[in-house]
């Protein structure tokens, strides 16, 4: 009994990873992914330290 829910238990995690490994590099989140990798380098996105100080 004990070593089937242990099966059990290892299968739902499997697949729970699985899916948000699915779901994190499907190529709907392109977008979002190329959005934060633009954050460092935009200046736009001036912060209160910046304008306080010019």
């Amino acid at each position: 009994m004990s070593t089937t829910i242990h099966i059990i238990w290892t299968l739902i995690l499997m697949i729970t990873i699985i899916g948000i490994y699915a779901w994190a590099w499907s190529s709907k989140r392109a977008a979002d992914f190329n959005e934060a990798a633009m954050l460092a380098v935009d200046d736009s996105n001036t912060t209160p330290e910046k304008e306080e100080s010019e």
